[in-house]
């Protein structure tokens, strides 16, 4: 609920509490003080507990009020479908504020992926431009609560037309605001103080102080003795050492006392973790043969996993897909993910809703008898709007993988650009006929942030000649700056298939060209390509090569 009051002046703030701390070594004095808001009356505060109270979407983002996540009271305004860092929450304050004075302004937020900075900001036009002054700022851990707060904000006198609005330093998450609140300057507002980290820091207000020993010595008489040395807080234990000690005790009162000016670090060397760890090895075929998955996969399993339905508004508007979850998913573990295109004629539906489909009943077994790595698979859509499959690649990076990966857990620590791509190697994309054509637009486009491609059925639209196709494909490599070892290519058809003219011409000059190595053993080569003698264009049969083809990906680093 929004309340809005009228201008009053500034409250006194009361002297809450004081201390004085005397170093008898020298002629210095710390002089402790904390102020507390008294009885101030807001200007205006937003709840969000009952709706937006006026908040809006700006830029791609929209908002909505939320009861899943809260500051404080029932509810918060619930942040989505960011395409840019400045896409966030807006507030017209109207004449609320008076361009010139001085207010406080406090904000709450809540990150529930990923750690970020956040920024309150104000924008106004002035001069006849649109500016725009930072409110407050502050690194928000991932889901903790953090508040933006600025007691004395001026209002730059020119301003005119007037908003305020949340959004992040980079990334384009998802996030919560809540207890949103204007105040007459000096109005010290109490807000979520989150993780600070501040070494030394014990009570965790935010700054070092007589307070802090106070703490750190009743955290020390409090400790079971008998029990593992485990700190409260982290920031007790100041020399880093892994264990909160009297000596850390010491050091504060000397780094408080002026006799040192820093903490000593203390930490245990830290072994240098290989990324290679999060891949597995694996049992390499070197010229993997058809096989087709037993008719009893495609029943239902007794460890089914989930398939969801999710929408969005992307760059060619409002468009559905469909999301399997593995069984006993748990959003706390990273997964490998696939996205995986549909036919001409087609839709999101095909692969799990279809008769001769129905791949989430075979993912299911295959997880289960440990043929495959628990993994998310996502069936998209290029149609609607007029988009093609081979332009697919741009919906691809723009919205779909943001929106995916922002809302399920993968190897994507954020879905800014630059996490998405250092992810690459764990995520994929393939599809049957025209999906296999724009698989092979993906390749060419989105190179820097898919690291396993699956055509299926269907040739490269590059060129007119398979050389001309194959050359196209070769160049995006170079183009990317990619070695050999940082992507792979198992393609696939029937020998009856009405795409095999096509595809099979293309995969043999693409074998001739200096960027791939023809092999299914990955860790010697990068391109393959299995043909099943008898099979044709029809999704009964190609299902069975998703079967065969994808327990070959997600196990190189790339490096």
């Amino acid at each position: 609920m929004k309340k809005i009051f009228s201008f009053v002046t500034a409250s006194a703030l009361a002297l809450s509490a004081s201390a004085v701390l005397y170093n008898s070594g020298a002629d210095r004095q710390v002089v402790l003080t904390a102020f507390a808001e008294e009885n101030t009356e807001h200007i205006a505060d937003f709840s969000f507990d009952s709706g937006e109270d006026g908040w809006k979407g700006r830029g791609n983002a929209s908002v909505a009020s939320s009861s899943k996540e809260a500051y404080k009271g029932g509810g918060s305004l619930y942040c989505s479908g960011r395409r840019e860092t400045w896409n966030g929450a807006v507030y017209n304050v109207g004449s609320q504020v008076t361009a010139g004075n001085s207010y406080s302004f406090s904000a709450n937020v809540l990150s529930p992926k990923n750690s970020v900075m956040f920024h309150f900001t104000m924008q106004y036009d002035a001069g006849g431009e649109t500016n725009y002054v930072k409110i407050a700022s502050a690194d928000v851990e991932k889901g903790e609560w953090k508040q933006l707060a600025n007691a004395e904000f001026a209002v730059p006198s020119d301003a005119e037309n007037i908003s305020i609005y949340i959004e992040t330093e980079k990334g384009t998450s998802d996030f919560y605001v809540d207890d949103v609140s204007i105040a007459p300057s000096g109005t010290v507002i109490e807000g979520a103080r989150g993780s600070t980290h501040i070494l030394g820091d014990v009570n965790n207000d935010g700054s070092v102080d007589v307070f802090d020993i106070i703490a750190a010595r009743k955290l020390l008489i409090s400790w079971d003795n008998a029990a593992p040395r485990k700190a409260l807080s982290n920031n007790a234990d100041v020399d880093n050492s892994t264990e909160y000690q009297v000596n850390d005790l010491v050091l504060l009162q000397n780094y408080l006392l002026g006799k040192i000016a820093e903490f000593p670090d203390n930490a245990p060397e830290v072994p240098v973790v290989d990324v290679s760890d999060e891949f597995t090895p694996f049992d390499y075929e070197e010229f993997k043969q058809y096989k087709t998955a037993p008719n009893d996969y495609f029943g239902e399993c007794s460890q089914k996993g989930t398939v969801t339905k999710e929408s969005y508004n992307g760059i060619r508007g409002n468009k559905s897909l469909y999301v399997y979850t593995p069984y006993n998913y748990d959003p706390s573990q990273k997964y490998n993910i696939f996205y995986l295109m549909h036919g001409g004629g087609e839709n999101e539906n095909t692969l799990f809703f279809q008769n001769d489909t129905m791949i989430q009943n075979m993912l299911d077994h295959m997880i289960m008898n440990g043929e495959l790595e628990p993994l998310i698979v996502v069936t998209p859509t290029f149609n609607g709007q007029g988009s093609e499959a081979q332009n697919f690649y741009e919906e691809l990076r723009q919205s779909v993988i943001p929106f995916v990966e922002e809302k399920y857990s993968t190897y994507a620590e954020s879905t800014s650009p630059e996490d998405i791509a250092a992810s690459r190697m764990h995520r994929a994309y393939g599809g049957f006929s025209m999906g296999s054509v724009s698989t092979w637009a993906v390749f060419k486009n989105d190179l820097d942030i898919v690291g396993y491609f699956m055509p299926l059925s269907g040739d490269h639209w590059g060129g007119n000649s398979p050389y001309e196709k194959a050359k196209s494909i070769a160049d995006a490599v170079d183009q990317f700056g990619m070695e050999k070892n940082q992507f792979f290519i198992f393609a696939a058809t029937g020998s009856e298939d009405i795409a095999y003219p096509n595809v099979n011409p293309q995969i043999d000059e693409m074998k001739k060209m200096s960027q791939f190595t023809f092999t299914s053993d990955f860790s010697k080569g990068n391109l393959y390509f299995m043909v099943a003698q008898g099979n044709e264009h029809w999704w009964g049969q190609v299902r069975h090569y998703v079967y065969d083809a994808l327990p070959y990906f997600f196990h190189e680093s790339g490096l």
